[in-house]
């Protein structure tokens, strides 16, 4: 399917693709307008974070938390995500969750160090997936920490990873 945002993709949106591609729609592909300037048309494909539509704001959450309902995305670290994301996305809220600031600034500075929206999309779609890793690891290690004591750092890295990587 194709999914049409607004162009210069931040907190939300780059989120909200993640979310869409890891958890709704594995071969979505995404497409900007420059919402409002440009009118939204069907042909565009199914439009997020776009002012009034269906996958976008509502009821005080953000995009990726309507897109989580929506869907009934069950997933734990995905509800992580979310706080971060919502926190990070509305404004006033950035306290509800320590990582909010530094996602925010990051990712807003991303939209204007890169050649594209397609490339900030890319990259800010690689920042979620690793912070989802994130805590998916931190659970990972308590489950293993019996085998992952006796191995050098390096071993316990590469055990870590292929263990991810199963999953």
């Amino acid at each position: 399917m194709r999914w049409v945002t607004r162009s210069f993709p931040g907190v939300d949106r780059t989120a909200s693709a993640w979310l869409i591609r890891r958890f709704v729609d594995p071969e979505a592909e995404f497409t900007f307008i420059d919402w409002p300037e440009e009118e939204l048309k069907p042909e565009h494909g199914i439009p997020f974070d776009i002012k009034g539509v269906e996958h976008g704001h509502r009821d005080g959450k953000c995009t990726f938390e309507v897109i989580v309902e929506k869907y009934s995305i069950d997933d734990p670290y995905v509800r992580r995500l979310a706080e971060i994301v919502h926190a990070a996305d509305i404004k006033g809220e950035e306290d509800r969750a320590p990582e909010a600031r530094g996602i925010k600034a990051v990712l807003d500075g991303l939209r204007f160090v890169t050649g594209s929206d397609e490339e900030t999309l890319r990259i800010g779609m690689m920042l979620w997936e690793a912070l989802y890793a994130h805590f998916r690891l931190e659970d990972l290690k308590k489950e293993l920490q019996e085998e992952l004591e006796p191995l050098s750092k390096t071993e316990r890295l590469r055990l870590l990873k292929r263990r991810l990587e199963q999953e």
